[in-house]
């Protein structure tokens, strides 16, 4: 979507017959690259992909360094598994050794991944359904970006093997 949808606001359930209906937000009236303020209601105007993009990020930054929000032992050790996933999937990939070693490092970030998702997937119990269901789709699509990059590095490299020395 290229606008802003309008804002709904949030009924009190107790109006009286003589108010007047709450007019919603125009486009116009809600700036392009402003993070939206927290509503009670839960409704957020929609934005182009770029304007999200670059919010989404502002948003993660923000919230990574705000002081009310702790991290948990577990999401220190993943920060670790990542590092020496990256180092060992380096070192298989330049050190020559047999095949069997250089399968290890991939297990072992496979492993990695996996015990990451399982320790993220316990917040979404305490999320809205609405968001639950938004963290699911973004994960799926995760997993099949992860697929088919997988997928273009294998064709890329059974590509290159087949083409062999030339000369």
């Amino acid at each position: 979507m290229a606008e802003a949808d309008p804002i709904k606001p949030e009924s009190t359930g107790d109006a009286q017959a003589g108010d007047k209906p709450a007019q919603p937000v125009t486009p116009a009236a809600v700036p392009a690259f402003e993070p939206p303020m927290a509503q009670e209601s839960g409704n957020f105007p929609r934005r182009a992909g770029l304007a999200n993009l670059y919010l989404a990020v502002k948003h993660i930054n923000d919230a990574s360094v705000a002081e009310n929000v702790k991290q948990r032992f577990s999401d220190y050790v993943t920060i670790v598994l990542v590092i020496m996933c990256i180092l060992s999937l380096v070192m298989a990939v330049s050190v020559p050794v047999s095949p069997v070693l250089k399968l290890l490092p991939l297990l072992f970030t496979v492993g990695s991944v996996v015990f990451y998702i399982i320790n993220r997937l316990g917040i979404m119990i305490s999320l809205t359904a609405r968001q639950a269901l938004i963290v699911w789709q973004i994960l799926v699509a995760g997993f099949w970006l992860g697929v088919t990059s997988a997928m273009l590095v294998m064709l890329a490299c059974f590509y290159f093997v087949s083409q062999g020395p030339q000369g």
